[in-house]
Parts: structure tokens; sequence; C-alpha cells
């Protein structure tokens, strides 16, 4: 639930695109603050887990790995969805078919 709000959340903000000159793109720029995020925390992880602070290092690691997938997002082009959607159709499709068929 979380997952899906978060990603309403960056289209919504990922459409409003930096339209001026010689400005950095929106979506470059969270992806370099998301990845810069990602490295401080593994710092903070890595320090924890030197540290024997279990209990704070797996909160840590989930946070990394949350920030690390939003700097290194990969976007699929539109046709391949598709593609995708109706391969999942296909599919859908012949799980309704009977075994002896």
């Amino acid at each position: 639930m979380l997952t899906a709000a978060r990603n309403i959340i960056f289209e919504r903000v990922t459409e409003k695109k930096s339209t001026s000159p010689g400005s950095v793109p929106i979506e470059k720029q969270q992806r370099e603050t998301a990845q810069y995020i990602a490295d401080m925390i593994l710092e903070l992880r890595n320090m924890a887990k030197s540290a024997q602070l279990y209990q704070v290092m797996v909160p840590l690691e989930y946070s990394y790995y949350e920030a690390f997938s939003a700097a290194n997002k990969v976007e699929i082009p539109p046709e391949e969805a598709e593609r995708l959607r109706e391969l999942s159709r296909v599919a859908a499709e012949l799980e309704t078919i009977p075994e002896d068929y």
C-alpha cells in the first residue's frame, strides 16, 4: 500500500517537468538526491553493523534499498508495458483452459 502511494506521488511530481533553459530536469535531480541519500544511509548501516547494533542496522538496510531503488528506477517504455499486459491477459486465458483439453 505504501509503495502504491509512493508511486502515485512520484508520478505526480515527475509530471511537473522543469522547462527553464539550463535547469536540471526534476527526474535527474530526484535520482541524484536519492543516490546521495542511499550512500549516506549505507555508511550509517555499516557503522551500525560494525558496532553490532542490529536493531538499528535493519531499518537502515530497508531505507537503503528504498533510496537505492528510487535512484535506479527503470522506466518501462509504453509499448513494452502494453506488451506485458497482453501477455498477462493471454496467461490468464490459458489458466482457464481445462487440463484435459
